[in-house]
């Protein structure tokens, strides 16, 4: 398994972990939208840590990531 490899099946564990938080959220009454925002504010929180840049260095990195999102999205929409 490459590096690469072995980094998108990390992501996808914690994703898995974090969709199976969101419905125990829900559970107590946290709504979707809510357990949305909330994921974005911790993942604020990570970025902090793993960059360590501090929270302005943390949003700059989230902002490439959204825009890797929106591309790779794009490209699966036109068949890519």
């Amino acid at each position: 398994m490459t590096d690469e490899q072995r980094s998108l099946s990390n992501i996808e564990t914690a994703r898995r972990i974090n969709r199976s938080a969101a419905e125990k959220y829900m559970t107590h009454g946290v709504t979707a939208i809510e357990a949305a925002i909330a994921a974005i504010y911790s993942a604020h929180d990570l970025a902090v840590v793993g960059t360590g840049e501090g929270s302005m260095g943390a949003i700059e990195w989230l902002r490439t990531a959204i825009d890797t999102m929106e591309r790779q999205l794009l490209d699966q929409a036109c068949g890519k």
